[in-house]
């Protein structure tokens, strides 16, 4: 008896330990690995979002359904259903497969799943949707844009599972886990969804090729910046060898500026004092420098005649402009688009942003004056170096860098504000001239070829066309302006590759954007 008892008391303690070595000992590790048992290989590493100022995503991340089909546990019928209907490949295959539910297949898949134990049903986050906004911006995950310049911020080892399996690895039917996700971490751009959904819509219907940036002329923020041609990036292999080229980002590529150069030209000779606004000059039409014969618009007519250098950048006399670039000399060109940004990145955080194209020094000949002094030949500039190059003249002389991503929050929770990306204020202009330049683009929509840009409501602006010629196609269209004039708000940049005169096409762009954030901020 005595034998029986210390026998029972014995297997009692030892099956105790047993007990607590298993549920207390490896308790989370048998846990975890019975988790992953029943789990299937639907896992996910989360990854942290990208989102406009207000914090709503750019993405177009949406929640799709998905349906896990064990073709084992279907009837014969069942499975002659899923391939008449394009679900199964044949009534033959084995294989657990996953596809995503459709308007055409959810139907028939909701119905089967009633009857069956072979279908699972689970919601799952796709990354990009249909109503992904700023794309070249956002970029494609770890290649291009924000996504591949934060890269390391934005992937994490955090898994989401999904469906939920029997003991023999089978999907138990209508049953789904998705393990608890953490607070969403990513990037917060400084792009304003509102502005840059109606900058895409205009541009869909008026620009095939070509850029639009906006700024925020106190902040230097970029509250829009749109290419054209668009992509999806759900769909990127249809777009890696189109011969329009979408995946490009034509807000940070280089392009001959044409006129818009000549505000370079002209705050380089009121600084230098080399000119007032109120000289006047004479347009015979043409200028030869060298060998070289440049003609203005004005050449049929014989010319504008008589002008004020206002009139002439007005009117975007060439013959007028060639005369000041002649009296600046190439190094004072050069000096001044260098100190007014042109020729290196804004830094803005695109990793495909380009340089542009200011020559070195030593690298202008004397005839070649003649072509960069109306923002031809060998000058390059981006749109959003175009748009940073009013933004120094809006604010009285002070050079900034535009500003693109405004924080990021990493998956640890912690924020990160300081990015490098912002520059030192520098005045590389007088307040006086940077005054004087702004008169001048004010009359420049007032009676000059940028006329057609000023807005209904006799909103008044300041701004400059260029049409800049190129060796093959149309000539590329450009507008660089700034509204309401009295206080300076926004900063708009508008480029139509091959889109043909500044006047005619950037310029009403311009107008329609102008008009519609109106109507949306006094709404």
């Amino acid at each position: 008896m005595y034998l029986l008892t210390f026998i029972i008391s014995t297997m009692s303690i030892i099956l105790l330990f047993r007990l607590f070595y298993i549920q207390i000992v490896k308790g989370p590790f048998l846990a975890e690995a019975a988790f992953m048992q029943k789990t299937g290989p639907l896992v996910d590493k989360l990854r942290g979002g990208i989102y406009d100022t207000k914090g709503k995503s750019l993405t177009g991340s949406f929640i799709a359904s998905f349906a896990v089909i064990a073709p084992n546990w279907l009837s014969a019928q069942e499975k002659q259903l899923l391939v008449e209907n394009d679900i199964l490949d044949s009534v033959d295959s084995s294989e657990i497969e996953t596809i995503q539910l459709t308007p055409e297949n959810s139907q028939i898949v909701y119905d089967l799943k009633g009857r069956t134990p072979g279908i699972a049903i689970y919601n799952k986050e796709m990354r990009y949707g249909p109503d992904a906004l700023a794309t070249h911006v956002v970029g494609f995950q770890g290649q291009t844009g924000i996504e591949k310049t934060f890269n390391s911020f934005l992937e994490s080892d955090i898994k989401r599972y999904y469906v939920i399996r029997d003991g023999l690895g089978q999907p138990i039917g209508g049953i789904a886990l998705q393990k608890p996700m953490t607070e969403a971490w990513g990037i917060k751009l400084t792009i304003d969804r509102k502005i840059q959904k109606i900058v895409e819509d205009i541009m869909d219907e008026s620009i095939y090729k070509g850029a639009v940036v906006i700024l925020d002329t106190n902040s230097g923020e970029v509250l829009a910046m749109a290419s054209r041609p668009n992509y999806k990036q759900y769909k990127l292999e249809e777009y890696l060898n189109h011969e329009d080229a979408p995946l490009i980002n034509r807000a940070v590529e280089s392009y001959t500026p044409g006129s818009i150069f000549k505000i370079v030209i002209l705050a380089a000779a009121l600084e230098e004092k080399l000119a007032d606004l109120n000289e006047v000059f004479y347009c015979k039409g043409f200028e030869q420098v060298g060998g070289n014969i440049f003609k203005c618009s004005s050449y049929d007519e014989g010319g504008h005649g008589e002008l004020t250098l206002k009139s002439a950048l007005a009117y975007s006399c060439n013959s007028v402009f060639i005369q000041l670039g002649m009296r600046l000399g190439e190094d004072k060109i050069l000096k001044y688009a260098r100190l007014l940004g042109l020729g290196e990145k804004t830094r803005i955080g695109l990793p495909e942003e380009k340089p542009g194209n200011i020559p070195k020094d030593g690298e202008v000949y004397y005839q070649d004056i003649g072509n960069i002094s109306i923002g031809q030949g060998a000058i390059g500039i981006t749109p959003i170096q175009a748009a940073q190059l009013l933004l120094t003249i809006v604010n009285d002389g002070v050079f900034k860098r535009p500003v693109l991503v405004k924080h990021i929050r990493d998956s640890a929770g912690n924020i990160h504000k300081n990015l490098g990306f912002q520059s030192p204020k520098d005045n590389v202009l007088s307040p006086e001239t940077a005054q004087r330049v702004r008169e001048a683009l004010e009359d420049a929509t007032k009676y000059g070829t940028g006329f057609r840009a000023n807005p209904y409501k006799n909103h008044s602006i300041g701004g400059k066309t260029g049409t800049a010629e190129t060796a093959n196609g149309s000539p590329h269209a450009w507008f660089v302006g700034y509204y309401p004039a009295e206080k300076p708000e926004l900063i708009i940049c508008v480029f139509a590759e091959h889109g043909g005169s500044g006047s005619l096409k950037a310029a009403t762009v311009f107008k329609e954007i102008v008009c519609q954030i109106t109507s949306l901020t006094e709404n």
